[in-house]
């Protein structure tokens, strides 16, 4: 697998996308997470939200969206630390510091010949939201990464626009040993930025004494739009 991003998508700044491909002998949802004491020694929480995320949404058409990283530091100040697990904890820490959105998901079978793409979708997309049952077309234009044969997107993981969902068919499972942590980035910062995601997740699963593997997914170059090819 190689992780790729079309021009379209890097025009609107997402330039430093990381995956890792998480890899555990035991379920990854087995795993007890975080006392609330333990989560809020992690979190930074009054650490400043990366601009970028809100410019991101606005260069999508949706500049009154509020990015995943800020709602969830409301939700949290309001409602109180709620554990998931530890692998689910440790994306909501990471979350919570970096006010970034980040995407886990199932992971397809190693060398089963598909990369993945961070694009924008041309609008014949559709997905079903995880905790849902019923397929919704994304629009065009909005942002979509996921699965690729032959330079094209298909299942997506995960939509974000107007909406920000994961899909129901890529949500972990009771039986998951792997496992993709996709970190899109944000405009206007660098590698360190998206780097520091991940490195924030590791240290929340030392924390909560999980031994699994983390592998960084090899980046591609990007990836040329279908409806915009080379030469044209």
């Amino acid at each position: 697998m190689i992780v790729r991003t079309s021009l379209r998508a890097r025009e609107l700044g997402l330039r430093h996308p990381r995956v890792w491909r998480l890899t555990s002998e035991r379920p990854l949802l087995s795993a007890a997470g975080l006392t609330a004491d333990e989560a809020a020694s992690l979190q930074q929480p009054h650490r400043p939200v990366p601009a970028g995320y809100r410019e991101l949404l606005s260069a999508l058409g949706y500049p009154s969206v509020v990015p995943a990283g800020e709602r969830l530091r409301e939700l949290v100040a309001t409602r109180g630390w709620q554990s998931h697990g530890a692998v689910v904890d440790a994306v909501t820490v990471a979350t919570l510091r970096h006010g970034a959105g980040i995407g886990l998901h199932r992971a397809p079978l190693a060398g089963d010949g598909q990369d993945l793409l961070v694009t924008r979708a041309e609008g014949g997309e559709r997905i079903v939201p995880a905790f849902s049952s019923k397929s919704r077309p994304i629009p065009s234009g909005d942002l979509v990464y996921g699965l690729t044969r032959d330079g094209r997107t298909v299942e997506p993981f995960a939509w974000l626009g107007k909406r920000d969902c994961d899909a129901a068919a890529h949500q972990l499972t009771a039986d998951t040993h792997e496992a993709l942590l996709v970190v899109l980035g944000a405009p206007g910062e660098d590698a360190v930025h998206s780097e520091e995601i991940g490195v924030t997740v590791a240290e929340v699963l030392a924390a909560a004494r999980l031994e699994l593997t983390m592998t960084p997914v090899p980046l591609g170059a990007s990836e040329p739009d279908s409806n915009n090819p080379p030469g044209s």
